[in-house]
This record gives C-alpha cells, sequence and structure tokens, in this order.
C-alpha cells in the first residue's frame, strides 16, 4: 500500500510539473502574441489575460490553474485544468464561459457555464462535467491587476466511459467523498486569486 500510494504522488508530481510547464509556455506566448498585435492607436477594447490559482488552503488537497482571454469587453473564456491530489487524487479539465453582468468599482458579478472531463487516480472510466453559476471578483489594487475570485454554481458529474468514482488511490476511497468534497462535487465552491497581465 505504501509504495503504490508513493507511485500515484510520483505521478501526480510528474504531472503536475508537466502542467505547469505547459501553462507557463501558455503564458509567454501570449504575452508575446499581444506585444506583437500592438496597434499605435488603441482601439475601444483589448484583450486582457488574466491567470488564476487556488487559494493557499485548497493547495491542501489540490492545485487549479485557470487562464482567462476577455474575448469581448463583458465576456471571457477561461481554460482550466486541476490536478487533485488530497483525498481524492486525478485530475480534471474544464473550458469555461462566463459574463460580466455587473461592474462597480472594485467588485465585478458574472455569471458562468462551464463543460470538461477528467480521471481518478487508479479508475477505469472518465467523467464528463458540466456546471454553472455565479462568481464574483473582487479587486484587491487600484490597478486592478491582482484578484480574488468567487464562484458559487452546480455541477453534474457522469460516466462518459467506465466507472469514475472507482480509484483504488486515495487515503480515503469512497465514492461519497468524491462527489461531495471531491473533484465531482455537486456543490460548484470555488476561489482563486488572480493575476492581469
Amino acid at each position: 500500500m505504501y509504495y503504490s500510494l508513493m507511485f500515484v504522488v510520483t505521478n501526480t508530481t510528474l504531472a503536475m510539473k508537466r502542467i505547469i510547464a505547459l501553462h507557463t509556455s501558455v503564458l509567454i506566448a501570449l504575452c508575446f502574441t499581444s506585444n506583437l498585435n500592438a496597434q499605435s492607436v488603441s482601439p475601444p477594447f483589448q484583450k486582457e489575460y488574466t491567470l488564476y490559482i487556488n487559494q493557499p488552503i485548497g493547495f491542501l488537497s489540490k492545485v487549479r490553474l485557470t487562464l482567462e482571454c476577455k474575448i469581448q469587453p463583458k465576456i471571457s473564456i477561461l481554460y482550466n485544468i486541476t490536478g487533485f491530489y488530497g483525498f481524492t487524487p486525478g485530475l480534471h479539465g474544464y473550458v469555461e464561459w462566463r459574463k460580466y453582468i455587473r461592474q462597480k468599482e472594485k467588485t465585478e458579478l458574472a455569471v458562468y457555464a462551464l463543460i470538461g472531463a477528467g480521471q481518478s487516480a487508479g479508475a477505469v472510466g472518465f467523467y464528463a462535467m458540466a456546471g454553472g453559476g455565479i462568481g464574483q471578483k473582487i479587486y484587491l489594487d487600484k490597478q486592478k491587476r491582482f484578484s480574488l475570485y468567487c464562484m458559487q454554481g452546480l455541477k453534474f458529474c457522469p460516466n462518459i466511459i467506465g466507472q469514475h468514482a472507482n480509484g483504488d488511490s486515495g487515503f480515503f476511497h469512497s465514492p461519497e467523498l468524491f462527489y461531495v468534497t471531491g473533484p465531482a462535487a455537486v456543490l460548484d465552491l470555488k476561489c482563486n486569486f488572480g493575476y492581469r497581465f
């Protein structure tokens, strides 16, 4: 059991290094792309990119990286990848559509919808993911570079192939835990720190 747990931790660590390397390269590419597309006359709307990472307490069980690309002043597309290494290890990713419906000086209110897929460590199958809800972005500085984004919604994770909640790894092996506090939690509650560049 100890060796199998170490194998899962080692594989998860390797996977997380690959994920961080991928996100870093995408971030650098986006910076170069935005610089190449600069114009002498400022358009009414310039694309914005924000990189989010989960809040510190969340690091006890997962690492979440999300890249937000504003395609219109009030509409964004987000790309997410999350690696779980706590009680319910695994990996999932999703694409999120977000619309900001109310903007104030220091806060923004948004609605969102997401769709994605994932797999539990040691599981036979994959699961789909679909959900939606509301979110609040709170700016932490005057330039609106740093923000805190909190989401509240519902999420559903049906099987695509095989059984996704039957992973043989993790400290507690429990399908109930997987659906209550794990990757497939029905209540979609998230709190992320963001940096806009």
